[in-house]
């Protein structure tokens, strides 16, 4: 609607100014009409004008834009003038014709014929004038397309910023109600998490007493074995759910985040993890458990994603002030109709997965005051990004 409404107003400037511009042969030649007679009505009066005369003459009109008088000769020569000539010069009319309009120097000129009488030889008045009607016109014309510019940028201005804040109001809205939905998830899954434990930990190990007493190898110790791997992978996911669910104070401090880096590959069991740290920080204000749990997230899906001979790469750098850890992967890259879910809780690929790595990771870097991105990189793979804000350190 603004930019309709600014070129509306940029085409009715524009079409008036257009118009302006046609209209200024007609205004000049209305003007020099005006002259014209003037002229006639003095010089049938006294058709010997003096110079006295044709100065109160030219003082008369000046207001109507007259500002120079000449009578010249059949050869062009000035018998007498009064104001000043555009330009300084008064042209040379060989013959005698029809009244001309001429633009001359800024000004407008024509001639008429001035005859004595007794049959003398005739002479000839030029009349210069300034267009001031055209130039009025054309003026506030040109004006109107000043200002309907400055009023167009004025509102495209005025539409930027109601857009932005517009959007800035659905992006913070938005915000509210996910971290409202989170909370609320959080909380569920914290009481599941709660109920669910004490009961998984006593399965579990009546479960491995059960499995050390039979033999190896039998089909009751793979049953057995199979309740032990399950209660594992249930406890997994119950200590993922109260990580999801946890939103106390960080306990921030400085730390040396290459060496975090470091201890997550060794906590992932992948020393082959190529480690970039040339640009880190000494020190940098983080909570060292929590983030670190960040860490060993993305690298573990990292190296869950990459192909045996090409292990993920993690660099450390600091840049404009940021903390910036991004950890590259050589797997098949981002899925486009999964791009926008990746970070949702319980969204998975794997069959295994719980769908909380990520959004575990995303609401800790955001404790942080940070942000987490991913995207496809150029030549195959996905790449995780973490900022950091400098805060404190």
């Amino acid at each position: 609607m603004t930019i309709a409404l600014v070129i509306a107003l940029l085409a009715n400037a524009v079409g008036n100014r257009r118009a302006a511009r046609d209209a200024v042969a007609t205004l000049n030649r209305g003007q020099a009409d005006i002259l014209r007679g003037a002229v006639r009505i003095a010089t049938f009066r006294n058709r010997d004008l003096t110079a006295e005369e044709l100065e109160a003459l030219v003082a008369e009109h000046a207001d109507q834009g007259l500002r120079y008088l000449a009578v010249i000769d059949d050869e062009g020569r000035v018998l007498m003038s009064a104001g000043t000539p555009a330009g300084g010069v008064v042209p040379r009319l060989r013959r005698f014709g029809p009244d001309v309009l001429d633009a001359r120097a800024g000004a407008m000129q024509f001639a008429m014929p001035l005859g004595r009488p007794g049959g003398r030889e005739p002479r000839l008045i030029v009349v210069q004038f300034e267009p001031v009607v055209a130039s009025r016109l054309v003026a506030r014309a040109d004006r109107s397309v000043a200002l309907a510019l400055i009023g167009a940028a004025g509102l495209l201005a005025a539409a930027a910023v109601l857009w932005r804040m517009s959007r800035r109001y659905e992006e913070a809205e938005r915000r509210m109600e996910e971290n409202r939905r989170l909370s609320l998830l959080g909380e569920m899954s914290a009481v599941l998490a709660h109920e669910i434990r004490n009961p998984l930990a006593s399965l579990k190990g009546n479960a491995q007493l059960l499995a050390e007493r039979l033999e190896p190898g039998t089909s009751d110790r793979r049953r057995a074995d199979r309740v032990v791997a399950e209660a594992a992978r249930l406890e997994a996911l119950t200590t993922d759910l109260l990580d999801f669910a946890r939103s106390g104070p960080l306990d921030v401090r400085p730390v040396d985040p290459a060496e975090l880096v470091r201890a997550a590959a060794d906590e992932v069991g992948a020393g082959a993890i190529g480690i970039d740290t040339r640009d880190a920080p000494e020190r940098w204000p983080l909570d060292p458990t929590r983030f670190r749990q960040v860490l060993t997230n993305l690298l573990r899906n990292a190296w869950q994603a990459s192909p045996p001979d090409r292990p993920p790469v993690v660099r450390v750098a600091r840049e404009n002030d940021e903390l910036v850890i991004t950890v590259r992967d050589f797997g098949p890259g981002l899925p486009a109709q999964d791009r926008d879910r990746i970070f949702d809780p319980f969204f998975t690929t794997r069959t295994n997965g719980t769908g909380l790595g990520l959004p575990v990771a995303r609401r800790i870097v955001e404790l942080h005051g940070g942000r987490i991105t991913a995207e496809d990189a150029p030549d195959g793979g996905a790449v995780f990004s973490v900022r950091l804000p400098a805060g404190s350190e």
